[in-house]
């Protein structure tokens, strides 16, 4: 091809690659792929005797054009495809595991289809943040390979597209993908607990919409499925919309169901809504999940509510938070596994999606573990809790969690005001609120003075640590609402925790121009307030960190 001809490398979010689908071109798939198939082949996980992968997509419309770009990558380097269709990415993980076999799911999860993504599995799990280097260096020889090929001899043109259209294989193992998935659960729970119960299917676009189907109907619950949509809709379980949480409540009015429930786009984050329609968040969620499943361990981002971390602990659970991501909650939990290697060991992340790190009995049944997202097993977990405890699932909030509460919403370069904001600018932001020492996580604010933990308490450090909380208090006034900065934490963007107990956590995204507010509060009106002022507040910090 054109030697003089670039295009921009995709780059990893929390998990995976993401970006939008004009820059998802082709060769940019093309050459992903080869390398992390060159990276497995480095790790041993493929040789030229054992070399299926793995291949399945969601229902966002740019999926079939990337899988066919993933499907040449994998046959031109010596692989056989093992194409799964559209299913959910936790079935297609556990097909694959189960097969021992590496995967690549095309998904840009909870995102809108304008943008679409590629996560990539081996045979033992996600790949890790400390995979990313070694794949990232396989990518750039790929690279390098196919832009030395002469125009002639390449498959793509100077826009990075296919020449030639290329098909996609037979969906030869969708059936047995599915009915491996569907079976995981209906195994387990033989008896169908959940009949009698109306429960109410939100399936919109979710690609995992009629095996959920399934698996609840074959739980013995009377399903409702409402919502179908042919078209993509992007449905972010961590970032619930106004027109959601209405649809929700009425459609709770309308049909007075034991639970609404549904998943995004790839069907690994859960969306629950009790009987009256409201959101239970994802921390949430997880927390009740463990009361059923009783585990040892936990692993939940430093993102989650902080009184479903103080619970746990209360009921001897040992609790490791983490940055956000699956990478880092798999990563914690494979070092506890290591440690101790009977642990019963789970982990979620804010958004509900819940990951099963180790083997588990439920009702003297078998259940394997699953180490990445899957939105079917939470969902069930706390249904079954519910009819255990004999309770509606609102009571069930109240009676077994604290009364806090979350909330988190974002800014982007669509939001009113905010038109330039970019993926760097949010960067930017973090960098210069962040210490100088970049080992310091945690700071705490006293009568006494400056406390760090883990970390030299030198007077430069100190000022240093004084100085970003004082921009801080710049925008997070009284006048706004706020009480005194009393600690931070830059564990994984900025965490600040409030006199009054409120907590507001600034993240960007990776991988998008997405800016991410959190907050947590005593009070539902109270998150919500916090959440409306974001626009408001980022600006405020934008400003105040440049001046």
């Amino acid at each position: 091809m054109d030697k003089t001809k670039r295009f921009k490398p995709l780059t990893y979010g929390t998990s995976g690659l993401r970006g939008k689908t004009d820059a998802m071109t082709d060769l940019e798939c093309y050459i992903n792929t080869k390398g992390f198939i060159r990276f497995l082949r480095e790790r041993c996980e493929l040789d030229y005797a054992h070399k299926d992968l793995a291949l399945g997509g969601d229902l966002r419309s740019s999926t079939p054009r990337i899988m066919s770009a993933l499907t040449q990558a994998i046959e031109d380097s010596q692989c056989k495809v093992l194409f799964c269709g559209n299913v959910p990415t936790p079935a297609l993980a556990y097909y694959a595991m189960c097969h021992d076999v590496p995967s690549i799911m095309v998904t840009g999860s909870h995102i809108p289809d304008d943008r679409n993504g590629i996560k990539f599995t081996k045979k033992t799990g996600e790949i890790l943040k400390s995979d990313e280097n070694d794949i990232l260096r396989n990518v750039a020889f790929a690279r390098e390979e196919e832009y030395a090929r002469p125009q002639h001899e390449s498959l793509f043109n100077d826009k990075g597209m296919f020449k030639e259209n290329h098909l996609l294989p037979d969906t030869g193992v969708e059936t047995e993908v599915r009915n491996m998935y569907i079976h995981r659960y209906l195994d387990i729970f033989k008896e169908k607990p959940l009949l009698g119960k109306k429960i109410v299917l939100y399936q919109h676009s979710a690609v995992g919409r009629d095996l959920m189907l399934v698996i609840l109907e074959g739980l013995g619950a009377n399903v409702i499925p409402l919502g179908r949509s042919s078209t993509f809709i992007a449905v972010d379980t961590e970032k619930i919309t106004n027109d959601t949480m209405l649809f929700l409540e009425n459609t709770a009015r309308r049909h007075k169901p034991f639970a609404i429930v549904s998943t995004d786009g790839d069907s690994d984050r859960p969306l629950l809504a009790d009987e009256n329609g409201q959101f239970v968040p994802g921390d949430k969620l997880g927390a009740l999940v463990s009361l059923f499943l009783s585990p040892d361990f936990v692993a939940i981002p430093i993102s989650a509510n902080d009184a479903v971390v103080s619970s746990l602990e209360q009921k001897g659970i040992e609790v490791k938070q983490t940055r956000i991501g699956s990478p880092y909650v798999i990563e914690a939990m494979n070092n506890k596994l290591k440690d101790c290697p009977d642990s019963k060991v789970v982990g979620w992340e804010s958004n509900g999606g819940f990951l099963l790190g180790s083997n588990w009995t439920i009702y003297d049944n078998f259940l394997r573990a699953l180490p990445t997202r899957d939105a079917i097993l939470p969902i069930i977990s706390l249904l079954l809790l519910a009819v255990k405890e004999n309770e509606a699932i609102s009571n069930l909030v109240t009676i077994k969690l604290p009364k806090r509460h979350t909330l988190a919403d974002i800014i982007d370069n669509k939001t009113p005001g905010c038109e330039t904001y970019t993926e760097e600018m949010g960067k930017t932001i973090i960098k210069m609120l962040s210490p100088e020492n970049i080992h310091i996580y945690q700071v705490n604010f006293t009568e006494d003075g400056v406390r760090i933990e883990e970390g030299e308490s030198d007077p430069g450090t100190v000022n240093n640590l004084t100085g970003i909380r004082k921009k801080l208090q710049r925008c997070f006034t009284k006048e706004r609402g706020f009480t005194e900065i009393v600690s931070i934490n830059f564990l994984d963007g900025i965490r600040i925790v409030f006199s009054n107990n409120d907590v507001v956590h600034l993240r960007p995204s990776g991988n998008a121009p997405e800016f991410r507010l959190y907050a947590t509060a005593d009070t539902r009106e109270k998150v919500k307030e916090i959440v409306q002022k974001r626009n408001e507040l980022i600006s405020c910090i934008i400003r105040k960190t440049t001046e």
